[in-house]
């Protein structure tokens, strides 16, 4: 695929999140997924989300649709080209079965990054909530980042530098419409944000 296809294929218009994913779907994804980087980064682009607070390093959107581009991206980088493009892994699962436990749902994840001084010893309370009134999120998933740090003694201790927190929901309670993100820090909204689900798919 050239340069110029792939960033056409890219740029075309998406019309709301796709709530169940086509064989031409799943085709378009992989397609985008093995074009260029500038290719990819277009359509990245619409998915993250701008966010004006110093702890939330990055806010992004992940549709069923761009979940199946990531996940190829990342095959290719580990060097699975036929599962990167449809074919099959050594057990014999295409890349759909093995993200068919999250059919059908949307997530919000964002990326933390703590003060260096921070004196955190657990994750501080942070939660991610869509819509108002507050849509019912089926799951939270809450990953620290932690950095090891050698002592002069020879001895070493883990900082907590930060934690990617990804929130899931029920693609259809979404529909085609803006909704807020509201970011909640230790039980207060930290920042807001607002999402045009009809610009993604």
């Amino acid at each position: 695929m050239t340069v110029v296809a792939a960033l056409v294929l890219a740029a075309q218009p998406l019309a709301r999140v796709t709530e169940v994913l086509t064989d031409r779907d799943v085709s378009y994804a992989f397609a985008i997924a093995n074009g260029s980087e500038a290719a990819r980064t277009v359509f990245h682009t619409p998915y993250i989300v701008q966010v004006n607070e110093p702890l939330i390093e990055r806010l992004e959107v992940i549709t069923e649709f761009r979940r199946v581009v990531l996940a190829a991206e990342d095959q290719l980088k580990s060097g699975n080209w036929m599962l990167a493009r449809g074919g099959f892994d050594t057990k014999g699962r295409t890349l759909m079965d093995v993200l068919r436990p999250m059919t059908g749902q949307v997530s919000l994840r964002a990326r933390l990054r703590f003060h260096p001084q921070n004196s955190y010893k657990t994750l501080p309370a942070f939660d991610i909530l869509l819509g108002e009134p507050t849509l019912l999120a089926l799951n939270t998933a809450r990953t620290p980042l932690l950095e090891t740090v050698r002592t002069d003694a020879g001895g070493s201790y883990d900082v907590l530098t930060g934690a990617t927190i990804e929130t899931f929901y029920n693609a259809p309670t979404i529909n085609d419409r803006v909704l807020p993100v509201r970011m909640m820090f230790e039980g207060k909204e930290l920042a807001r944000a607002g999402v045009d689900f009809s610009r993604i798919q």
